[in-house]
């Protein structure tokens, strides 16, 4: 019953870890793209 309510508990803690990592992973993609798109249209954005 310990280990059951300790992994409960450790995922809990884990889950926003995680979707904070997917979102930031995300947010890098998205200034990656929008970098390439400015210096295609001949600005530099970063």
């Amino acid at each position: 019953m310990t280990s059951r309510l300790t992994r409960i508990i450790a995922l809990m803690m884990l889950l926003p870890v995680v979707s904070g990592c997917a979102a930031a992973a995300v947010g890098a993609a998205g200034a990656i793209v929008a970098d390439e798109v400015a210096e295609d249209n001949g600005n530099d954005l970063f």
